[in-house]
């Protein structure tokens, strides 16, 4: 048994982070039709995640955040491509006020994503876990370049 606390987790490396980010959601019927035939460099949507396989309710709102990564968009999606991300996840770090997302890798290391310190995005952050309990843990992180909706980098179904 490992009883070993797990490392605390790391910041992005610093040519990482992305010029915005925002919580989404996508109904649960929609969400594979939205990405599975598109062509996206780094698209990570395993058939056992497909929603109607999970028992998930077509109108159920998958949550997921969409980070725009700019010029650093590709490089950024290799990089998480490489962590095999497991989870994305909000967590709080004061009473509704700072917060941030952790991206929990495969060999079970954590990387802080994105970090806030406001009530409203705590607020959307404390609705995305509502959601993500809803949609029994399935939820996506999606990189892109701009919010133009025209072209994808990359694209991960995770499931809590």
């Amino acid at each position: 048994m490992n009883d070993q606390m797990p490392a605390p987790p790391q910041p992005l490396p610093d040519e990482l982070w992305g010029e915005e980010w925002r919580f989404a959601s996508i109904p649960a019927g929609d969400l594979w039709d939205m990405f599975s035939d598109r062509p996206i460099p780094f698209l990570s949507m395993p058939i056992e995640f497909k929603p109607v396989n999970l028992g998930i309710a077509s109108n159920t709102f998958i949550p997921g955040v969409v980070i725009y990564g700019g010029r650093q968009s590709m490089q950024l999606a290799g990089w998480v491509a490489e962590r095999k991300p497991q989870t994305h996840l909000y967590q709080e770090t004061e009473k509704n006020l700072a917060g941030g997302l952790l991206l929990n890798d495969k060999a079970q290391q954590r990387w802080v994503t994105l970090t806030f310190h406001d009530q409203a995005i705590a607020t959307a952050g404390q609705r995305y876990q509502q959601r993500l309990a809803a949609a029994k843990g399935l939820h996506f992180l999606l990189v892109q370049p701009d919010d133009s909706d025209v072209t994808f980098s990359g694209l991960w179904l995770l499931k809590a």
